[in-house]
C-alpha cells in the first residue's frame, strides 16, 4: 500500500543558499528528483501531487525517497510571504515538514536578534495554526504534528577577524569552514583584500568570491557553492558550525 503523496519545503533567500542546499542534502545521500531522459540528460522533476518543480526551483528524493523541494525566493521578506502561503495550503498538500533559511544578518548571532527573527516566522505559523507549539528543539508544530515548521539560521561563531566577513549569513559560515581547513588561503584573502586600493564599501561577498577566484575558478558561483561540499576537510568544518547552530539536525530530518 502506497502512502499519500507529501513534500517537504526548504525556503531560502536566493540562488547561492539554494545551490548551498543542494550540496548538503546531496553530502547527506539525496539525490535529484529529476528523471533519466532515454537520450540522456534530465527530465524535468514532478512533486509528489503531479505539478512540474520549476521557476528555478531544485527537487530531490530523500534515501528513503521522501520528496524535498528547495525554493529560492528572492530575499528574506520573499521567505516570510512564501512561509504564509505554503502554510495557506497545506491541507491539500501534505507538508510535513517546512524549513524556513534565512541569513542572521548582523554582526552577531545574540539571542535578541535571533529571537526577532524567529518571531517573525512564529508570527505567521501562528497566523495558520493558533494552537500550534514549540517544541524541545525549536521546531513549531502545527496541525498536532502534521507539519513540523524549522528555522535554519546561516552564522558561524567564529571569532571576529579579518579573514572572515562581519556579517552573520552564509558567505561567513563558508568562508569560516574554508578559513578552519585551510587558514593559508584565508590569509591571502584577507592579505589580498587590505592591499586593493580605494575598495568599494565591504560586503559578506566579498570574502567568499576571493576564494571562489583563487581555488575555485573553474566553477560557476552556484558550483563553489556545492563543491565546498565535496571537499571533506571543509565539510567536516560546515557541519561543525551546523550542528552549533543547530542547523544540522533540520537537514538530517530532510535527508532521513
Amino acid at each position: 500500500m502506497s502512502s499519500a503523496p507529501a513534500e517537504s519545503v526548504v525556503l531560502c533567500e536566493g540562488v547561492h543558499d539554494r545551490a548551498f542546499w543542494k550540496g548538503w542534502l546531496s553530502h547527506l545521500g539525496c539525490r535529484d528528483a529529476r528523471p533519466d531522459l532515454p537520450a540522456g540528460g534530465l527530465g524535468k522533476a514532478r512533486d509528489p501531487f503531479g505539478k512540474a518543480v520549476e521557476q528555478g526551483q531544485f527537487a530531490f528524493l530523500s534515501p528513503t525517497d521522501a520528496f524535498v523541494r528547495v525554493r529560492p525566493c528572492n530575499g528574506d521578506k520573499g521567505v516570510l510571504a512564501e512561509l504564509k502561503k505554503r502554510l495557506a495550503y497545506r491541507t491539500t498538500e501534505a507538508l510535513p515538514r517546512l524549513v524556513v533559511g534565512l541569513d542572521v544578518d548582523a554582526d552577531l548571532a545574540s539571542p535578541e536578534v535571533i529571537g526577532r527573527i524567529r518571531g517573525s516566522v512564529e508570527k505567521r505559523v501562528r497566523q495558520a495554526d493558533p494552537a500550534a507549539t514549540t517544541a524541545s528543539d525549536g521546531d513549531f508544530s502545527v496541525d498536532g504534528g502534521a507539519t513540523l515548521v524549522s528555522v535554519v539560521l546561516w552564522s558561524a561563531a567564529d571569532s571576529e577577524t579579518p579573514e572572515l566577513p562581519a556579517r552573520q549569513t552564509l558567505e561567513r559560515l563558508v568562508c569560516a569552514a574554508l578559513r578552519a581547513a585551510y587558514p593559508e588561503r584565508a590569509a591571502a584573502v584577507a592579505a589580498w583584500l587590505s592591499a586593493r586600493p580605494a575598495p568599494p564599501p565591504s560586503t559578506p561577498k566579498e570574502h567568499a568570491w576571493s576564494h571562489m577566484a583563487g581555488w575555485y575558478a573553474d566553477k560557476s558561483c552556484d558550483e563553489f557553492y556545492q563543491a565546498v561540499w565535496r571537499d571533506d576537510a571543509v565539510a567536516r568544518q560546515l557541519r561543525a558550525r551546523l550542528e552549533a547552530s543547530g542547523a544540522w539536525r533540520v537537514a538530517a530530518a530532510l535527508a532521513a
